[in-house]
């Protein structure tokens, strides 16, 4: 399971996916899965924000995306429809865009393998709760992204002023983001599955929020599926930890040179049998398999 944020990390995000399918693809002719989970990033991405990306992602969408939109249609002034915010992005990544069905739908945000539930940033029980389940939830993602929610487009560019490109960009931003259901939605700050940091911040250290045990016990039991433990990313961490009495699974580890370029590591669960227990490892680079109990963070009583 990949917990989301391939985006803005840096220059090779298409490069980036095409590997993670690549890998997809191997996993199932080996009878086993891979699964991309939305991320905040991902979210921002489909709504026209960009204020993360590198200036070489950006080219490569150019270069890779752009250029095959301008010979397809014998002109480039389909660029017009996103007032210069980044065209070949947004086509990209924006509801009913190019990547939309064949990459974007087939991303979760949520999802349970065993006793384990994956997710970007967090659950509350109220989240599942919203939607009754996290299969509906992810299909509430799914169908927000397969359709386009700002009207026709335009693809000769049929505009007679700069406002009214301006308008054009405004309204299929505005659309998307309207349209956006609470589990992608939010922001800095807020509380949603890939925004909310009460089981994650500060990194490598006890949660800061006072609720954040009981947040998570009442996510967990509301989940179901007998799951006892969530694994998340969102926040950077130095290393694989787990906080809240082994329930919190943070994996973010900064990876990329866009954020910490931080060691790589993987979180590894070997699912137990009935009434055994998992056993769940860190692998590392060196190729060491870490146990789970040398990770835990715990509150001092001091």
């Amino acid at each position: 399971v990949q917990v989301g944020d391939i985006l803005d990390r840096g220059d090779d995000e298409l490069a980036c996916f095409r590997l993670l399918t690549s890998l997809s693809r191997q996993a199932r002719e080996a009878g086993g899965e891979l699964i991309m989970l939305y991320g905040n990033h991902e979210a921002l991405n489909c709504v026209g924000l960009f204020q993360y990306a590198n200036p070489g992602g950006n080219y490569e969408f150019e270069h890779e995306v752009g250029v095959s939109i301008d010979s397809a249609l014998g002109s480039n002034r389909w660029r017009l429809m996103y007032a210069g915010n980044q065209p070949s992005r947004w086509a990209a990544f924006e509801p009913g865009g190019l990547l939309a069905e064949n990459l974007l739908a087939n991303m979760k945000v949520a999802v349970v393998v065993g006793r384990t539930v994956f997710v970007h940033a967090g659950l509350t029980a109220s989240h599942v709760k919203e939607y009754g389940s996290i299969e509906t939830m992810n299909q509430a993602a799914a169908d927000w992204v397969l359709h386009q929610h700002h009207g026709e487009n335009d693809y000769e560019g049929h505009y007679d002023t700069v406002a009214q490109v301006v308008e054009s960009a405004q309204k299929r931003a505005r659309g998307a983001t309207k349209k956006m259901p609470n589990c992608l939605g939010g922001g800095s700050g807020e509380g949603s599955p890939v925004w909310m940091r009460d089981y994650s911040s500060p990194n490598d250290g006890v949660p800061k929020s006072p609720k954040a045990q009981q947040l998570i016990d009442e996510a967990l039991e509301e989940v179901g599926y007998g799951v006892q433990r969530m694994v998340m990313g969102h926040t950077p961490q130095h290393r694989i930890n787990a906080a809240l009495k082994g329930r919190a699974w943070r994996v973010d580890v900064g990876a990329s040179r866009g954020v910490m370029a931080g060691q790589p590591e993987v979180l590894e669960i070997i699912h137990g049998g009935d009434g055994e227990d998992d056993i769940v490892n860190i692998l590392t680079m060196s190729g060491e398999k870490v146990a789970s109990s040398e990770r835990q963070v715990i509150e001092s009583i001091f």
